[in-house]
């Protein structure tokens, strides 16, 4: 019986919480992946709150990285750029969300909207997180997969990794400096995983990778997640296309646009 895709929207939901601890997972190449712990900042805040899909993400805004407040409108929505980012893990009975965050740039001169409150907000500075929006569930197993992704796509992999069980075969393609082990990326023995350098202009290593990777055995047993720079997504569907793999049994996202 052939894995399904099925996309599950959610009604939204504006949670109001707080910091209570990070923890710097790995450093590469002045970057950093830094893992927050929110909290609920009143009983319920996360009342309701689901993420199955490996890749389900959710949209933070916090304020200055002194802990300064989060301006809101009349209707409660945070006012401010907000920040996608994938669920790692989660508890709804002790209240708490982890987020592992990718930090560009020096300790001090953090880039981005969230970089520097990641690195260095004190503990106990608001955050206001919306969604996830829908999630996509897989049911049944996969022959085989094709898991793809850049920095910004480690969280989702080893997400999907631990859906997928020990016994996942096929290809792990990552475009990365960063120490997998220390993310707690851990590939099963059934992967043919391949480490690309970046460099150059984003995802086309990736790219590269991806399309020699063979066709399937049978197109309906082979999972496709491939996610990273804008770039990757309409060469990843053409790849798609080319194993005769319809786009909606896959997940192909453009997580961010160089």
């Amino acid at each position: 019986m052939p894995y399904s895709l099925a996309r599950h929207p959610f009604p939204p939901a504006v949670r109001r919480l707080q910091l209570a601890a990070r923890t710097v997972l790995a450093v590469a190449g002045g970057d950093a992946y830094v893992r927050l712990r929110l909290v609920e900042s009143s009983p319920g805040e996360l009342a309701g709150f689901v993420a199955p899909g490996g890749g389900d993400h959710v949209r933070v805004v916090v304020g200055s990285p002194d802990g300064g407040p989060i301006a809101l409108d009349d209707s409660g929505a945070p006012i401010g750029e907000a920040r996608t980012e994938t669920v790692v893990d989660h508890s709804v009975d002790e209240g708490w969300i982890d987020l592992d965050v990718l930090v560009h740039g020096e300790p001090g001169s953090e880039l981005g909207v969230i970089g520097a409150c990641a690195a260095r907000a004190p503990l106990g500075s608001p955050a206001v997180m919306m969604g996830p929006k829908g999630s996509v569930v897989m049911s049944g197993a996969p022959g085989e997969v094709v898991l793809a992704g850049d920095d910004s796509a480690l969280p989702a992999v080893r997400r999907y990794l631990r859906m997928l069980g020990p016994n996942v075969t096929g290809h792990l393609l990552l475009e990365t400096r960063f120490d997998l082990a220390a993310l707690e990326v851990e590939p099963p023995a059934g992967l043919r995983v391949r480490i690309l350098e970046p460099g150059g202009a984003p995802s086309t290593g990736l790219i590269a990778a991806l399309e020699s990777v063979p066709s399937a055995v049978d197109p309906l047993q082979r999972f496709v997640f491939a996610c990273g720079e804008q770039s990757l997504v309409a060469a990843a569907r053409a790849t798609l296309a080319g194993w005769g793999i319809d786009v909606e049994r896959a997940v192909v996202k453009g997580y961010w646009k160089r």
